[in-house]
């Protein structure tokens, strides 16, 4: 009998954490009892409410439940990782805690897992429920992944809702870096990859616990973990910039001889004046982004000299 991890991270999941179990009993357990062995990775991110507790309650229940607490908070991406170390399926699903991700199409992927398919990505196939700016966000941070990706696509609309194989996930344990973003370590590990179509449902119970300012910060990490492209566009931007101050230099030299020449008189001057005022600070305001964009990736290298580990597992509860 195969068996499969599921790997749930968790951040004060209270009101969750019982409805999680019974539908995944409901789901998976009972209809697949006969074929896999399911093995649950719950990883409490430091909750601050009575989620551990509750996952002490439901492992009486559940004797596959793996619980892994963490030192303190640590983030969505962090915890996953967590996850991964600790789970010991031949197949690791990653899947959310809020039944956003629907567990009744896991038995599909696993059909696509022994055709063959050693990665399963859940593709989300309509964002209608989401804000018009989280869509448009997303279309934007997608496009712009493709842009400076050289060689690893990075799938559309998937999170990290998807079905892992153990070599697949051996590799991206064996990854060294210390911001981890797994929705791009798995396209650059590479096999064989198949997909499914799903629609995310509302969240069951409570609130959202993945606000904008982490959602900002997984888009800067997805940026500077796929590729650095980005610093090659302050060379062209160099190259814009040089060409604009010489059509400066230009038309203030146009405009000298026209003055002596008397053709203009002041007020025309200074409203030329004004514009290149104008050019100035927009070019000002360009080195000024350069500068930021160099800051981020130096920022990164600095992060990844030191080594510190991007996550602390306080202790492993099993039954």
């Amino acid at each position: 009998m195969k068996k499969i991890s599921l790997v749930i991270p968790m951040y004060n999941e209270e009101e969750m954490v019982p409805l999680l179990f019974s539908t995944l009993n409901e789901k998976l357990f009972v209809p697949l009892k006969d074929r896999y062995a399911f093995e649950v990775v719950a990883i409490n991110d430091g909750s601050k409410d009575k989620t551990l507790e509750l996952l002490k309650i439901e492992q009486e229940k559940y004797p596959q439940l793996v619980i892994v607490n963490l030192s303190r908070n640590w983030g969505q991406e962090p915890a996953v990782r967590a996850g991964l170390v600790t789970a010991s399926g031949e197949a690791v699903i990653p899947m959310d805690a809020d039944l956003q991700d629907p567990p009744e199409i896991i038995p599909q992927m696993l059909e696509m897992w022994n055709n063959g398919y050693e990665v399963v990505n859940a593709v989300r196939v309509s964002r209608k429920k989401d804000t018009s700016f989280k869509r448009n966000s997303a279309g934007i941070f997608y496009r712009f992944l493709d842009k400076i990706s050289p060689k690893v696509k990075i799938p559309n609309n998937v999170n990290n809702f998807r079905l892992l194989d153990r070599r697949v996930v051996d590799e991206v344990n064996a990854m060294s870096e210390t911001n981890r973003i797994l929705r791009v370590e798995i396209p650059f590990v590479g096999f064989k990859t198949g997909a499914v179509e799903i629609v995310r449902a509302k969240r069951a119970k409570g609130e959202s616990h993945y606000p904008l300012k982490a959602m900002v910060s997984l888009a800067k990490n997805s940026m500077l973990s796929v590729s650095v492209k980005p610093l090659e566009y302050p060379v062209y931007i160099a190259i814009f910039l040089a060409s604009t101050y010489m059509l400066s230099a230009i038309a203030e030299l146009v405009l000298f001889i026209l003055k002596l020449c008397k053709v203009i008189d002041i007020s025309s001057l200074a409203l030329w004046s004004w514009l290149v005022i104008n050019v100035v600070l927009f070019i000002a305001t360009i080195i000024v982004s350069i500068q930021a964009l160099n800051s981020l990736y130096l920022g990164k290298a600095v992060e990844e000299s030191v080594k510190r580990p991007s996550v602390i597992i306080k202790e492993i509860i099993r039954k």
